[in-house]
């Protein structure tokens, strides 16, 4: 592989001999400085035959000094072949060709994107495998905090429902507005019945929020005693037999509007289904105002 040389070579330029080379260079014009010719190296390294040697070269034009055999070669043998032989200190012969120097260049470039590449795919793979597994656990502890939620609605009464004295009556006739805040996911609501059937097995919040009117005035003397209204959740529209949630509510006077909610967990196996009813204890009728909510949300199984 070339590129061990080629970074070798660029530490040569980038430095100065060994210290052992610069003892061992003859003294004289041309190796007063120490220093490595980054072509030379650069040649010498790529192996660049046919070569004349920087000693030779210098000895036909310079002062006519005889260039010093490195140590341990014979005397005679030229610098480069003390390079090529891997005797240290020898001097590097210079490139005849520029075009050469270029095309050295461009190789050490190439291996240096080509390392690069490597090392950036390396990297990335290792952050992605990172990335995943933070967000694969993230994944799972959002998982588990939250879930989608397959089955929930929110209605509205659509008219005003009366509710006779010492009665207890079903609420129906529905709708869904078409307002914010409004929701219906999943089946199982049936507008005109009233009544919401489970889809599935589960735990289901309930709430309803009646708006109420008595019709009558409590007449002097009346006593106020049994004067209730019940709101109820029941599932199968047996409140007697089967859980419910339930809220109580004293009746005062007449003519004033109030309002009274029930709100609760229900357990409903899958086809059975839940509603609103008024239980009207008072000695006067009631009116369920339209715009009273009914509404319930899924919450697991």
């Amino acid at each position: 592989m070339r590129l061990p040389g080629l970074c070798l070579a660029l530490l040569c330029a980038a430095g100065t001999g060994s210290p052992r080379a610069e003892r061992e260079q003859p003294p004289g014009p041309g190796a007063a400085t120490g220093r490595v010719d980054p072509r030379q190296a650069w040649m010498l390294l790529a192996g660049s035959p046919g070569r004349a040697s920087g000693s030779r070269a210098r000895g036909k034009t310079g002062t006519g000094t005889a260039p010093v055999p490195a140590r341990g070669q014979p005397p005679g043998s030229s610098p480069q072949a003390a390079v090529q032989a891997g005797v240290p200190g020898a001097a590097p012969a210079p490139p005849e060709d520029p075009a050469v120097l270029e095309e050295l260049l461009r190789e050490l470039q190439l291996l240096l994107k080509g390392l690069v590449r490597e090392q950036a795919k390396t990297h990335g793979k290792a952050w992605e495998e990172h990335g995943e597994g933070e967000e694969g656990s993230k994944g799972n502890s959002q998982a588990g905090s939250h879930h989608r939620v397959e089955a929930a609605f929110h209605c509205w009464t659509r008219e005003n429902i009366s509710v006779e004295q010492r009665a207890r009556q079903e609420l129906r006739l529905y709708y869904i507005p078409e307002r914010e805040g409004m929701f219906h996911r999943g089946s199982g609501l049936n507008l005109t019945s009233g009544q919401y059937t489970a889809p599935v097995a589960g735990y289901y919040t309930f709430t309803a929020t009646l708006h109420i009117v008595r019709r009558e005035q409590r007449r002097k003397g009346q006593s106020c005693r049994g004067s209730r209204l019940r709101v109820l959740i029941c599932v199968q529209s047996c409140c007697q037999h089967n859980s419910n949630l339930e809220t109580v509510s004293q009746v005062e006077g007449g003519g004033d509007l109030f309002t009274i909610s029930v709100t609760g967990v229900l357990y409903l196996q899958a086809g059975q289904h839940a509603s609103v009813f008024v239980d009207n204890t008072a000695g006067s009728p009631l009116t369920v105002q339209s715009g009273s909510d009914f509404s319930a949300i899924l919450l697991g199984v």
